[in-house]
């Protein structure tokens, strides 16, 4: 009886700890110090959590082509900063700049997405401008409701 209450105590805790697994820190995956710029066609774009995901065909100079991947903040973060979830789609040619992967494969964490025609999109993780003025944003929205509330 003892051993059941003790497990029936803990459910809870674990029920809520998985989410906190489930992020990571990207540093053992990507080189946060460099930089790289691939160009390509999407294939794919998942808006789901833990981050965001972009397929992209790439083609190199031979002529050869090679599926990429990048991963960018998390849908929830994504929502805050005005995404929608159809800002890519599959043929969209797009151009991503951000952290390599560290063991050469082709993968990158975004900082940044831009379109053809020069759109940038942004929503990758490792833009601490862009999430600080997110933070601003939701900031100012408190302070007006509680004097809307003190009025």
């Amino acid at each position: 009886m003892q051993t059941k209450r003790v497990l029936l105590a803990a459910l809870p805790l674990v029920m809520l700890s998985a989410p906190a697994l489930a992020h990571h820190n990207s540093a053992p995956i990507y080189d946060a110090s460099r930089s790289i710029t691939v160009e390509g066609v999407v294939k794919e774009f998942r808006f789901i959590n833990p981050h965001a995901r972009v397929y992209v065909t790439v083609v190199d100079g031979k002529g050869k082509s090679q599926e990429w991947l990048a991963e960018g903040a998390n849908a929830g973060v994504l929502r805050r900063l005005g995404w929608k979830g159809d800002e890519l789609k599959p043929g969209d040619r797009i151009k991503l700049t951000g952290a390599p992967s560290r063991d050469g494969s082709p993968k990158l964490e975004w900082r940044l997405i831009t379109r053809v025609d020069g759109t940038e999109l942004g929503g990758g993780n490792g833009l601490p401008n862009e999430r600080r003025e997110l933070l601003q944003r939701l900031e100012e929205q408190r302070r007006s409701q509680r004097s809307g509330e003190t009025k």
